[in-house]
């Protein structure tokens, strides 16, 4: 088997990671909350193509990094806003325009479950039951919930580059003897080609972004599975038979966009250190569970401040 090793894998093992819990504003943080180091050799690579003059030395280019990573905790941590580490992107050349993926989606032959993708990640992440509530639902974790939202948790989990060295559940678990049959191969390859999105829900179960995404990435009809919430979180992935919600987390509340643009574009120019041709789509593939867990959080410190408020999930 081809050896993969994801963009974010971190230099500590998760084994030995706790507790990330230190994250004072997000203590629920998966291993974006742990130092990893940039890619001089890739530095070098972006440079060459911007045709700079005057590169940094492999020791420069460490020690902006070491400062970049002493920065990039303090926001975390809630002491400094993102426009604090621009100085040090920009020397490190990951700070600038958003670029978006111009690759159309994959069409899945058949529709994706979430049983089954819940039940990958947990054939290849035992564990899953205990982190996927922490990694994607965040505070929810501590509250009582129902099967099918840990069930959805666990589906989106299937996507995160968590099995050693950073492979998706997935992506081990179609390899595995006995394979899964050809269509729901194809078709699990295209829900994790898919970025994930917060979806505000309208008309005759018509969808749009809450963030910017690509067109190609954005149902041109209606989208099969969406709850009767006014948002939700997930994966609107393009079928034969038209499009479905793929690991789904309905929110009873829209979150603001910016600041869930804020935090993503913060995991954006970490991951950048890198691989600095990142797209936007990219990232929402790479770190779903940033996006799932940020508005997560944002529901419930909202609901925490409304007198009287139903819990999200019956």
């Amino acid at each position: 088997m081809r050896r993969v090793r994801g963009i974010a894998a971190p230099e500590t093992s998760l084994d030995r990671a706790w507790p990330i819990g230190s994250v004072l504003t997000d203590p629920f943080a998966g291993d974006e909350a742990l130092p990893m180091r940039g890619s001089h050799r890739d530095y070098l690579d972006h440079a060459a193509r911007l045709e700079l003059e005057d590169p940094l030395d492999a020791a420069t280019h460490d020690e902006v990094d070491g400062d970049f990573e002493r920065v990039y905790r303090s926001i975390l941590d809630g002491e400094c806003a993102l426009e604090t580490i621009a100085p040090l992107a920009e020397r490190l050349l990951v700070w600038g325009a958003t670029r978006h993926d111009r690759r159309p989606l994959s069409v899945a032959p058949v529709a994706v479950d979430d049983r089954t993708l819940s039940d990958m990640a947990e054939n290849q992440l035992p564990q899953v039951g205990s982190t996927a509530p922490d990694r994607i639902l965040g505070p929810w974790a501590d509250e009582p919930l129902p099967r099918w939202i840990r069930v959805a948790a666990a589906a989106a989990m299937c996507f995160v580059p968590e099995v050693p060295p950073g492979v998706p559940s997935w992506a081990r678990s179609i390899k595995r003897r006995p394979r899964p049959s050809h269509a729901n191969r194809a078709s699990i390859r295209a829900a994790a080609r898919t970025p994930p999105m917060i979806w505000c829900i309208g008309k005759g179960d018509t969808v749009q972004p809450l963030l910017a995404l690509s067109p190609l990435a954005v149902p041109d009809g209606p989208v099969a599975g969406l709850p009767t919430t006014p948002a939700v979180v997930g994966r609107a992935v393009h079928t034969a038979h038209g499009w479905c919600l793929v690991a789904g987390l309905p929110l009873p509340r829209v979150p603001p966009a910016e600041s869930v643009e804020v935090r993503l574009r913060l995991e954006l120019i970490r991951l950048r250190r890198r691989e600095r041709r990142l797209s936007w789509e990219d990232l929402l593939r790479e770190r779903s569970e940033v996006l799932y867990r940020t508005a997560c959080e944002w529901l419930y410190e909202q609901l925490a401040h409304e007198r009287g408020a139903e819990p999200p999930w019956a």
